[in-house]
C-alpha cells in the first residue's frame, strides 16, 4: 500500500497525531501519554493512505548543538510492513541533512531495534526502561 509522507500542521492535524500516537504507541494508556513536551515547537511528519488516513507519524525536535531527536514513530497495523516505516526514515534522514544536523538519534523500543537497523541506524548505549 503505497503511502504519501508530508509534513503535518501541528495546529490543524494535532488531534489525528494524538489519535495516532494512542492507537500504536500507547494503547489502552491515558490520553495524556500522546502529549509531547514541545511538540508545538516539533516538526511533525506524515504517512498518508491513498484515501488519506494517517497512517504513520514521526516528530523531531531540535536539540543544542544541532541535533535532531526523534520521537513518537509508529505505523498503523494497516501499513505496516509495507515500507511505510522506512518512508518516514528517509523523509526524517533528508529533513535532517537540510537543517545540517550533526546527530539524528531516537530511543527505541526494544520491539523497533531491529527496524532501525535495517534503516542503516546504528544502537548505541545500554538497554533502559523509561
Amino acid at each position: 500500500m503505497p503511502v504519501t509522507i508530508r509534513f503535518l500542521d501541528f495546529a490543524t492535524e494535532a488531534d489525528a497525531l494524538r489519535d495516532l500516537r494512542m492507537r500504536v504507541l500507547y494503547p489502552g494508556r491515558s490520553p495524556e501519554r500522546a502529549d509531547y513536551p514541545g511538540d508545538a515547537q516539533a516538526v511533525h511528519i506524515g504517512a498518508f493512505t491513498d484515501s488519506g488516513e494517517l497512517s504513520g507519524c514521526a516528530s523531531l525536535f531540535h536539540q543544542e548543538g544541532d541535533a535532531i531527536q526523534l520521537r513518537g514513530m509508529g505505523t498503523s497495523d494497516a501499513v505496516r510492513g509495507t515500507g511505510a516505516g522506512l518512508a518516514i526514515v528517509r523523509f526524517v534522514e533528508g529533513y535532517a541533512r537540510e537543517q545540517r544536523a550533526t546527530r539524528l538519534w531516537c530511543n527505541a523500543r526494544a520491539t523497533a531495534v531491529g527496524f532501525y537497523e535495517r534503516c542503516g541506524w546504528t544502537k548505541e548505549g545500554d538497554e533502559f526502561d523509561v
